[in-house]
This record gives C-alpha cells, structure tokens and sequence, in this order.
C-alpha cells in the first residue's frame, strides 16, 4: 500500500481520524444507524486514497465494506488495543510516521 493519507481509528461508538499531512484529527461520535454512522466517517475522511483503518473489533471491517462500494479507495486494516482518545491519536501519529519513512 502507498503511505496513507488517513488513519482512522474506529470502535461501534466513535472514530478518531488523523490527516497525515497536517496531523489534525476529526472525531464523528456514533449516533445514527451502523450505516448512517459510517457514511459520516466516510464523509470526513474526504476525498479518496489510502487509508488505514486501526480498531479493537469488528467496526474496521464493516466500514471496509462501505468503502469498498467507492472508486479509488485503498485500505489497509490492521488491529490496535487502545482506548483512550490520548493513546488512540499516538499511535495514529505513530502509524502514519513510520508508514512516511518506509
């Protein structure tokens, strides 16, 4: 996978999404439908290219099947252990770093 413009990390109650380039990060809070919820986080992921989606359960691959429905999306999933808002945005910032150097 090429160096991910986003990494988002996602549970069935929040996502937290970081933009590799300026290092900000967005939250969208789960207050809708599964589906609804997602089409939210998709919304602000923005425009599309590789993302790489981090999470505890099952809420990262359900949101790669709605990606997988759009042009141009790349996504790389892997599994991740933390909860805290804190904790979650390192190890974003951590994650897009290291796939910068590669």
């Amino acid at each position: 996978m090429t160096s991910p413009q986003v990494a988002l990390w996602i549970d069935p109650t929040r996502a937290v999404i970081v933009f590799a380039k300026s290092l900000t990060a967005h939250l969208v809070e789960s207050r809708h439908s599964p589906h609804r919820y997602y089409e939210n986080v998709i919304t602000a992921l923005g425009s599309p290219g590789p993302v790489l989606i981090i999470g505890p359960g099952p809420a990262k691959t359900e949101l790669q099947e709605h990606i997988a429905h759009r042009a141009r999306w790349v996504v790389e999933i892997e599994p991740s252990t933390c909860t805290s808002n804190h904790d979650i945005l390192a190890e974003l910032a951590e994650r897009l770093r290291a796939e910068e150097a590669e």
